[in-house]
């Protein structure tokens, strides 16, 4: 990631070189952080994908959700916008009160709560940093072990 935005997604969209072709979503529960095992990238991960025509970013967040984990969101925060080399992405957050069942795809063979204590193989680098920078007292916690 080269540049993370935070703020008032209104005025953070009104710039056009924010415009964002991509929508991600962390999704919490009391479980944990909901993690997506990706089979194309074998990489354990974020909910989300490219917006469609038409599509609001956080119309694209709610569907990619449904599509790769079967889970309903709502109440969607703006967290802020990642501007990566070769595009920018809205990144939202949502809290589940209620889960469904996970159901498997092409594109995501798993679902898992994550909690930031638990090691997990494969587990991409940019929807970690993503989860800390939506919440800080995670980033702190990881200064502080390197300071020890």
């Amino acid at each position: 990631m080269l540049e993370f935005i935070s703020g008032n997604e209104t005025e953070v969209m009104s710039d056009p070189v924010n415009t964002p072709k991509a929508a991600f979503v962390i999704v919490e529960s009391p479980k944990g952080y909901m993690l997506l095992y990706n089979t194309y990238r074998h990489l354990w991960e974020l909910a989300g994908g490219f917006i469609d025509q038409g599509e609001l970013p956080q119309e694209c967040a709610i569907r990619e959700c449904k599509e790769e984990s079967n889970q309903n969101i709502s109440n969607l925060k703006f967290v802020g916008l990642a501007k990566y080399t070769d595009m920018n992405a809205s990144i939202y957050y949502a809290f589940l009160h209620d889960e469904e069942p996970f159901t498997k795809n092409d594109e995501i063979s798993e679902l898992r709560w994550w909690k930031p204590n638990e090691d997990i193989d494969k587990l991409d680098s940019l929807s970690i940093e993503l989860i800390k920078l939506h919440n800080p007292i995670l980033k702190e916690e990881e200064n502080a072990t390197r300071c020890n």
